[in-house]
Formats: structure tokens, sequence, C-alpha cells
């Protein structure tokens, strides 16, 4: 489903060049600043990556609930099994994260040849071992709860995830440091527990920490204050899901077609 509009060369190709693209931008924007330097090009690659895997896993759910109801028209039915439209929401966000996770990789493998250094004695595998999934677990949750909020839209309901993953870009250090924002906004985007997967990622990749308070944090403190924040979002994502659903159900809008 999620590769069916092309031909599997053509995927790999926008898997590489759109991620390239940003990546490039953001490095000229640097170059242009005179802060290009290869701490910079470590801080921008890795916020890169992984915000690749961020924006599918937001989009994921929303747009998987869409497809279901005005393109494919099985949602209604998913409601005649015992099934629940929770687990096929989460488990389109994990395939579109996957598939991001290749252009992570790509941005990343780009960024070793520009001269990227990474974390001295190899990358620290047991850190990323601990942050990519609790990281990802939270995207997914935040994504899950604004798929069912988005089921509630009537107009550009397909566009929201995009607007919000834009939001959440500038918000969580993926391209500059948290200071660099008013301090109202600062607290806004260290409340993310995206911001703290990507120091994660990057501790675990380059070995040192971000400038900043952020890079102040221990480790340790990083990894459970990521966890705390995973945990809080599935306590109560689920209830979220199941109470945007029941109410899109009875108000009729899976039944509903916004031609978009």
């Amino acid at each position: 489903i999620e590769a069916n509009w092309t031909q599997p060369l053509y995927l790999v190709v926008f898997l590489a060049v759109r991620p390239l693209a940003f990546l490039g931008l953001f490095l000229a924007v640097l170059s242009i600043g005179g802060r290009l330097d290869v701490a910079s090009i470590g801080f921008v690659v890795v916020g890169q990556a992984v915000f690749q895997i961020v924006g599918a896993a937001l989009q994921g759910p929303t747009h998987a609930l869409l497809d279901d109801r005005e393109r494919y028209r099985t949602i209604r039915y998913i409601f005649a099994t015992p099934s629940s439209l929770l687990p096929v929401s989460v488990g389109r966000a994990l395939v579109k994260a996957a598939i991001a996770g290749l252009s992570a990789l790509i941005v990343i493998v780009a960024g070793i040849a520009l001269g990227m250094p990474l974390r001295s004695g190899g990358i620290d595998l047991p850190l990323l071992l601990v942050v990519v999934p609790l990281g990802l677990l939270s995207i997914v949750g935040i994504g899950v709860a604004l798929g069912a909020v988005c089921v509630q839209l009537r107009n550009d309901a397909w566009a929201y995830p995009e607007a919000v993953a834009g939001t959440v870009f500038l918000l969580c250090g993926a391209i500059f440091p948290l200071e660099v924002l008013p301090l109202p906004v600062q607290a806004i985007g260290a409340a993310l527990p995206i911001t703290w997967w990507i120091e994660g990622v990057r501790r675990a990749l380059l070995g040192g920490a971000s400038p900043g308070r952020l890079g102040g944090i221990p480790t340790i403190e990083l990894v459970a204050v990521l966890a705390i924040g995973t945990v809080a979002i599935w306590a109560v994502v689920p209830r979220i899901f199941t109470a945007a659903i029941d109410r899109a159900r009875e108000k009729g809008h899976l039944d509903r077609n916004t031609a978009s």
C-alpha cells in the first residue's frame, strides 16, 4: 500500500533525493552564516535523519485512517470484526517509520561522507538500542492520537499531520539548539519526547552532547526522561483514540468523504 504509487526504483530515488535535498539546504544556510564545521554538520545530519522517522510516524496513522475511509472504503468493515482500529493505526505508523528509516540511513551515510565525526570508539550501540525504540513508541503514540482527532475534521484533514510535523520540527532541536527559541517556546520543546530522542541518538552516534542546557543533562537522566514521557503518552493515547473513534462512529464521520 505504501509503495504502490510508483515503481521500486523510483521509490528508492524518492527516499534518497528528498531528505538529501533538505540536508543540503540546511547545510547551505549554515555555510552562509559562517558556522559550517564538523560539529555543526553532525548536529544537523543526525537531527535531519531522525526527523525523517518522526514526520512519517506522525503522518502515518492519519493517512491510514483517511485512506481506509475514503480510498479503500474498508474502515466500516473493521467494526464488524473483533479487531480494533488501534493496532491497525499503530502498524501502519510503524511501516511508514520503517520506510523513513531508509531515508534516515541515507542521510547519515551522506553526513559521514561530508566529514561528520562519529563517536570515538564506535557507535554507542546499547544507548542506541534503548533510545530508538522509546522514541519511536512516543512518536507513534502521538501520531495515533492525532489520527483519531483528524478523523473528526471536515476539510483538509490530510494536511493537518504535515502541519503538526512542521511545527514539531521547529520545536524539537532538530536543526538548531533550543536556546535560540523564545523562553516559553523552549519549555514546549523540552516537553516533547522527540527532543530527548534526537539528543539521545546524537550522543549514541556522535559521542558528544548538544550545546546548551540539554547537553548538560547526564545521559542516564536523558533516557529516564524519554522513558517517562513515552509511558505517559501511552497511558492516555488508547483512551483518546477510543473516545475519538467512538465519537466519529456516532457522528457518522467514518462514512464521510472529503473528496481530498
